[in-house]
């Protein structure tokens, strides 16, 4: 039996496997952008949708998002406009339109989806800007302010009553609406009827909600116009940009003037440990490209992205063109760089990634480890011959080993790992 050569590898390259080869792709927002794409790394676009059919969004379920309202700025940062008048329910006979001179205009923060535009003013804990939590018995989020939305040119008085805490209608938002006829409309968006989804969208103007988006495990980002702090000037602290926004539970970690296999070689700078900003739905953002007037679109060569998908699988993205709003194309290119992840919850391992499979001298194992724990690492051929077996010392964190098939005879093999708390396997060929 020959004796195994362990490695601690630092870095870890894909180097020549199929799994490390590019696969190109667009996007199409349509002329001016009119469309949100959702879009997934590994099945492309999931759905598209018209981001001007909803004025309100309200977040669903989940407990970091779940109170958070959303003004659609995916049309332009006028489409939806959002007057905060400082006013409680007591006084919404009293709310007329010169309210606006005095209120606060809000925007969505394009840091997180629970910064929605009516969650602009939030004073502190458990204070959402458009309510509070009332805390027992009925677990419920109260309204406590009166907006005014213009929603593609039509006014409208708004109030949250509340967000349901708990019981048979937990997750509903009881909402109520107002045109200044003095007619006031009641309403509810029924959390039953967006299961599995990050947020309900709202049309003022027909009182209908949608569903608009594929179901939160589909998709990884969302390519749309949204509302940015970033690109701020004149009286308007926000303004429109046309980018990507990341599904929550994606991390994201820019890779920014450095050419993109180099920084696939040193992968593991950028994404070990994740970054602060991982998290940030805008990390990819819309700053990938830049405008020469009066018509150039270009994207710089030096920039890519690794992303940790829905799924666990880590990928590299590059932008590698702009069409400019006027035809709403985005091309861009992606691969795979680390690729099974560990559904398992009660093992140790999170991820881990055995290459390059094919291999002639040498097979790779990459395992990212919640725990210090011990296991064994075994190759066994086809007709059940146990070839190599070794004990492996797994560290919190990355850990990357070398193990030398140089003079194994060509064919198939399991290569697997197995610990009280880990149990992971894959086919393996050998080729000379």
């Amino acid at each position: 039996m020959r004796k195994v050569i362990f490695t601690l590898i630092s870095m870890i390259v894909m180097g020549s496997t199929a799994m490390a080869q590019w696969s190109a792709d667009s996007v199409l927002m349509g002329a001016v952008c009119t469309n949100d794409v959702f879009y997934s790394l590994q099945n492309g676009t999931v759905k598209t949708e018209n981001n001007k059919n909803w004025h309100l969004a309200f977040a669903l379920g989940g407990a970091l998002d779940s109170a958070a309202v959303w003004a659609n700025h995916n049309a332009g940062t006028n489409f939806v406009k959002v007057y905060n008048v400082h006013k409680d329910i007591s006084q919404w006979a009293t709310v007329t339109l010169a309210d606006t001179a005095t209120a606060s205009l809000c925007y969505n923060n394009d840091q997180g989806w629970d910064q929605g535009a009516l969650n602009m003013f939030g004073s502190g804990p458990m204070q959402y800007g458009w309510g509070h939590y009332a805390g027992s018995p009925s677990h419920d989020n109260v309204g406590d302010s009166i907006f005014i939305v213009k929603a593609n040119g039509v006014f409208f008085k708004f109030f949250i009553n509340s967000l349901v805490g708990v019981g048979a209608d937990a997750g509903n938002w009881n909402i109520q609406i107002d045109t200044f006829s003095g007619s006031t409309i009641y309403d509810t968006i029924r959390y039953s009827n967006y299961l599995n989804r990050r947020f309900a969208y709202y049309n003022l103007a027909t009182g209908a909600d949608t569903n608009r988006e594929p179901a939160k495990t589909d998709w990884d980002m969302v390519f749309n116009r949204y509302s940015t702090s970033d690109v701020a000037s004149g009286q308007y602290p926000f303004n429109s940009v046309v980018g990507a926004l990341s599904n929550r539970g994606v991390k994201v970690s820019k890779a920014n003037v450095v050419h993109v296999d180099s920084a696939l070689a040193h992968y593991g700078d950028y994404v070990w440990p994740w970054p602060a900003t991982s998290n940030v739905i805008s990390t990819i953002g819309y700053n990938w490209k830049t405008f020469t007037p009066p018509t150039t679109w270009s994207v710089p060569d030096s920039v890519s992205y690794f992303v940790n998908d829905v799924a666990g699988n880590l990928y590299q993205l590059q932008f590698t063109g702009y069409g400019g709003s006027g035809q709403g194309k985005i091309y861009l290119r992606k691969r795979l760089v680390a690729a099974t992840a560990v559904n398992d919850v009660s093992s140790l391992i999170s991820r881990y990634e055995f290459y390059p499979n094919p291999t002639q001298n040498e097979i790779n194992i990459a395992l990212d480890s919640k725990d210090n724990t011990k296991a064994r690492l075994s190759l066994t051929s086809m007709s059940g011959q146990v070839v190599f077996s070794s004990t492996l010392r797994i560290n919190t964190g990355l850990n990357a080993y070398s193990v030398s098939t140089a003079n194994y005879p060509a064919g198939h093999y399991i290569l697997s790992v197995k610990g009280s708390h880990t149990n992971i396997s894959e086919k393996i060929v050998v080729t000379k």
